[in-house]
């Protein structure tokens, strides 16, 4: 089994052909006595020690992982039989999940460190599937989803915690996610960011970018450094969410938090009003649309530290997914007000570690300096990465400047760094 563990890894990772890793096995057979698959592959040249040994590190990594889930098996499958939906997401906090997925014609399945896997229980029949969904919903709730065929929103179940929910129609049936919201908001220092982080909650008014894909963190990074003002300065805070997540108690800020459809119609409406309520910082949950971020926009604009988040996954990127939102005639205009208000972009990845146990966060930070500024205005974007190469000493790094620094420190794999790297050769040459 590890042998060809070994051998589907070098095929997965593109460093060997097929008819090349046949090669290598038959000469290893013929070979007395026996060699290592991975010593025959470095004497002919394939690959280098250095991918060897990370080769080598993701095998242990995802024997692990197997012999883990073994062992676990039995336990919870007795669990599961006849379980209620309570008993399901106990279940995954239990297994440090990140979501729980329940959705009729599939097994239950559960995200672990990035990774899916399956429960061990049954598939779920349509029935009961919807039964084990709606016992978790209002009778009002239950008749927004016959209208609407979704909901989407925030629950705290007794004793077992809170869970950003979604319940949807889908081809075979109806499914349900819930997300896995921490009990506590992590402080800063626990997060994984550089500390010049930290300084734009000291920023009296702008834009700031927390970006990446869906499950990075973007809400945890958030949600800390608003505990960090709300524990250190004297603020008005208004958050608009899509659901609320974390809940704050106003410590020596004052929080208020409105949530989508609850409290609000929509995110551009709630953005308005707040510039009538005597915000300092404004969280905007997401700007998923031109209206929002223009209004976004002209909030940091009017002397107002705004939040946002986008689904991005570098600055240069951040900056053109805004201005693409907006008609070409436009776009000068937003380019010359966003070059005046935008003072950070944080992109954040969360990378499964080394050892299969948690995952470690690669960031990119960029920080809006006098020459960032003039390429937006200019409308080179494109340029921004250098530009932050060139800024390293001001605190900003590239993805790949992260994904690196934590292969060097063995906490993920060159694999993974890899699967996530702009310039994927840098991790595969010798060193």
């Amino acid at each position: 089994m590890e042998q060809n563990l070994f051998g589907q890894i070098l095929l997965n990772f593109n460093l060997v052909t097929e008819e090349q890793l046949r090669r290598c096995v038959e000469l290893q057979k013929a070979i007395a006595p026996p060699r290592m698959l991975g010593e025959i592959l470095v004497e002919q040249g394939l690959i280098d020690e250095k991918t060897l040994n990370s080769i080598l590190s993701v095998q242990r990594r995802k024997l692990e992982l197997s012999k883990t889930g073994i062992a676990r098996e039995t336990a919870v499958r007795s669990k599961l039989q006849g379980a209620k939906a309570t008993t399901y997401l106990q279940l995954a906090r239990e297994l440090g999940a990140s979501d729980l997925y329940l959705t009729s014609a599939q097994k239950p399945m559960v995200r672990v460190n990035g990774n899916l896997m399956e429960l061990p229980a049954e598939a779920l029949s349509f029935d009961e599937c919807r039964d084990l969904l709606f016992s978790l919903l209002s009778p009002e709730q239950v008749k927004r989803y016959y209208v609407n065929k979704y909901l989407d929103f925030c629950m705290e179940v007794p004793a077992v915690g809170r869970f950003r929910t979604n319940i949807f129609r889908h081809f075979r049936g109806i499914g349900g996610i819930f997300r896995v919201i921490l009990d506590d908001v992590w402080p800063f220092e626990r997060l994984g960011l550089p500390g010049v982080v930290r300084r734009f909650v000291d920023l009296p008014r702008g834009l700031v970018l927390v970006t990446g894909p869906t499950g990075s963190g973007k809400s945890t990074t958030l949600a800390s450094l608003l505990d960090l003002v709300n524990r250190t300065q004297q603020k008005h805070i208004i958050t608009i969410e899509d659901p609320i997540e974390f809940i704050f108690e106003s410590r020596q800020s004052m929080v208020s938090q409105r949530e989508l459809y609850a409290h609000t119609p929509a995110f551009v409406s709630a953005l308005r009003a707040a510039l009538r309520e005597d915000p300092d910082i404004i969280v905007v949950g997401e700007m998923r649309d031109p209206e929002t971020v223009a209004t976004a926009i002209n909030a940091a604009g009017t002397g107002h530290l705004v939040f946002g988040t986008l689904h991005t996954l570098s600055a240069h990127r951040t900056v053109a997914r805004i201005l693409d939102q907006f008609p070409s005639q436009k776009r000068a205009q937003v380019r010359a007000t966003l070059a005046t208000v935008l003072k950070g972009v944080v992109c954040q990845q969360l990378v499964p570690n080394a050892d299969g146990k948690g995952r470690s966060l690669a960031s990119e930070i960029m920080i809006m300096t006098p020459a960032i500024a003039n390429l937006i205005r200019e409308d080179r974007s494109w340029q921004i990465p250098m530009m932050i190469q060139m800024g390293r000493n001001q605190g900003m790094r590239l993805m790949d400047d992260s994904l690196t620094e934590l292969v060097r420190l063995k906490k993920i794999t060159i694999e993974e760094a890899v699967s996530r790297a702009g310039e994927k050769d840098r991790f595969l040459s010798p060193a």
